[in-house]
């Protein structure tokens, strides 16, 4: 009855972490597609305002209305964990065949920024 009852439990704990382990590879791939261009082929820029003052938060709302990031919340996650300047308000000109780091990098520069 125990042998039984321990094969049950070993093959559940197998089924929970198989199913751990293709969930994880599933966000995995879906975070790697989130942090390629829009539109790899596109060389059209795009003019977006970065107000004063703006969250990461909004910048990925804003950047993600503008049709240039796939995913708000995968470009909001890899501003928290990727910033090194912090997002300078201005107007930017960002292509939508810009990955995500481009564009963080791209609205952290100084130089970037073009003031209203």
């Amino acid at each position: 009855m125990n042998d039984k009852r321990l094969k049950r439990q070993n093959r559940l704990v197998l089924c929970l972490v198989a199913i751990l382990v293709i969930t994880g590879l599933a966000i995995h791939q879906y975070f790697n597609y989130s942090l390629k261009a829009v539109d790899s082929d596109d060389q059209r820029r795009v003019t977006v305002v970065i107000p004063a003052g703006a969250t990461d938060h909004r910048v990925a709302r804003i950047l993600k209305e503008h049709g240039l990031v796939r995913s708000q919340f995968v470009f909001d996650y890899y501003l928290q964990t990727h910033k090194t300047h912090g997002v300078k308000a201005g107007r930017f000109r960002l292509m939508r065949s810009a990955t995500v780091p481009e564009l963080a990098a791209t609205i952290q520069q100084n130089r970037a920024a073009k003031r209203r």
